[in-house]
């Protein structure tokens, strides 16, 4: 493929960016990347006004996905690029506005998953880390000899971080001291960085500029795309359309193919530690990333919750396992999930979930009087089997989605995007074959559209807090 190809990339999240990094490394000149994230101010930050789901200050990166091992060993690979990252930040030049060398792409925290009933997941993954001799970096919670190796190697003090031995009699868990935390924020500037060195990519942000309104066909071959239009009027040619939108990335397929992939939003709260209590900082800044009651296959518990550690700032934040919501509209297309992220209050099911956790295992926090300061919606694409969907639209020679992150897809931020390069290179990387359109047959979809108003998953209907205060209580 000519490597002046014209190349349109929708979205600059990680499915987005990434793609055009690796199209960049091997030499395509000529990349264009819209997203109508004002991201040349608010640098990707959610707190800032950022609002795709790949935008925000942390991101948990881990590797443990039970028997989908393609996952697995991606992340991994991940991982060690991470590493690279942060030894290379530390040294870069002419670093753009919102890097500086002191900061930390990536942060080794150590990552817990605790559960109050029996499963069988955590076995079948450290299975898996056996098979690749990284055992030893695995501890469950309730091996006599996995406790002691944890005094040894430093880990000891984050098997039970939220004191629950002894309160859940059921309780089971791994620590997993591989795993750690991304800065997402400073990730993708950072890449933006690395994309702009090639000097072969242009980014163009803003809700006019940068905002793709139409995907242009050709009127002689309709299965063939010849550019795209942005909300200024403006149309830009292409070669090539790579559509990485998130989760508004259904909405820009044809209806034919809507079913792939649906746009499902999911919540989370940040909480401030009060500026005077040194020692709850010191506390929560050590924890490891918390899973609470999130198994990995049967993830429909309606309290779990998952933590990250505390910024150096103070802000802790935290997520329910409330990842259905669908915010429906009407076009021309149907009824369709699309993000709405103007939503100001939490669902009142999502807020009790908050709530419930505060008390039963963070009352210090509670006691000190914290409140949620923000809470924000996240929509992201999720695939059918959650898999990630990396192909070109079937019955369209130069038209391709990357996208289906389905709340997990971050962590392969250096990596994912190589999958498109394959693309139109001609390339055939490896576990490409799980990222196709067809690689799951119609019949085996676990994933039925949400299309009904009334829906009890639909936010066009669900009862909501009635915010009369700057804040939440909790």
């Amino acid at each position: 493929m000519p490597k002046d190809s014209k190349i349109v990339i929708i979205g600059s999240g990680v499915f987005g960016i990434s793609a055009a990094y690796h199209l960049a490394k091997e030499q395509y000149q000529n990349i264009k990347v819209f997203d109508k994230g004002d991201y040349d101010n608010n640098k990707f930050n959610p707190l800032q006004g950022a609002t795709g789901a790949s935008t925000d200050f942390n991101k948990l990166v881990r590797a443990s996905y039970v028997e989908k091992v393609h996952y697995q060993n991606l992340a991994l690979e991940s991982l060690a690029v991470y590493y690279e990252w942060n030894k290379q930040l530390k040294s870069a030049a002419f670093l753009p506005e919102g890097l500086t060398n002191d900061d930390l792409i990536f942060k080794n925290t150590g990552y817990v998953r605790l559960d109050d009933y029996p499963n069988n997941e955590e076995e079948r993954t450290l299975a898996n880390f056996s098979k690749q001799g990284l055992r030893a970096y695995e501890y469950d919670i309730n091996d006599p000899e996995d406790i002691e190796r944890s005094k040894i190697t430093g880990w000891y003090s984050k098997i039970d971080p939220l004191n629950q031995k002894g309160t859940v009699k059921t309780l089971s868990g791994v620590l997993d001291s591989i795993a750690g935390v991304a800065n997402a924020d400073k990730a993708l500037l950072w890449m933006k960085y690395l994309c702009e060195r090639t000097g072969n990519v242009d980014f163009i942000y803003g809700p006019r500029a940068g905002s793709v309104s139409k995907i242009v066909y050709s009127s002689e071959t309709p299965e063939k795309v010849v550019g795209i239009e942005t909300a200024d009027g403006k149309y830009y040619p292409a070669d090539y359309v790579i559509v990485a939108a998130g989760g508004w990335t259904p909405q820009l397929l044809p209806s034919k193919n809507q079913e792939r992939l649906e746009s499902v939003g999911s919540t989370f709260i940040c909480v401030q530690i009060p500026h005077d209590r040194q020692d709850l900082l010191e506390k929560y800044k050590n924890f490891p990333m918390v899973n609470w009651k999130l198994t990995f296959e049967g993830n429909l518990r309606k309290d779990g919750v998952y933590m990250f550690p505390a910024t150096d700032d103070g802000i802790i934040k935290i997520g329910a396992n409330d990842h259905f919501w669908r915010y429906l509209t009407g076009n021309d297309k149907g009824i369709l999930s699309v993000p709405n992220t103007d939503f100001k209050l939490l669902p009142l099911e999502s807020l009790n979930t908050y709530k419930k956790f505060f008390r039963q295992w963070l009352g210090d926090l509670s006691n000190a009087g914290v409140k949620i300061e923000k809470s924000r919606y996240r929509f992201s694409a999720v695939g059918q089997h959650n898999e990630f969907v990396i192909d070109f639209i079937p019955g369209h020679s130069n038209l391709i989605v990357s996208s289906g992150g389905g709340f997990h897809g971050f962590k392969f931020l250096p990596i994912i995007g190589r999958f498109v390069e394959g693309l139109i290179s001609g390339k055939d990387y490896k576990y490409a074959e799980f990222f196709k359109f067809d690689s799951i047959p119609k019949k085996d979809y676990d994933i039925e559209l949400v299309k009904d108003q009334a829906n009890p998953y639909a936010l066009n209907s669900v009862k909501f807090v009635d915010r009369k205060t700057d804040y939440f209580d909790l």
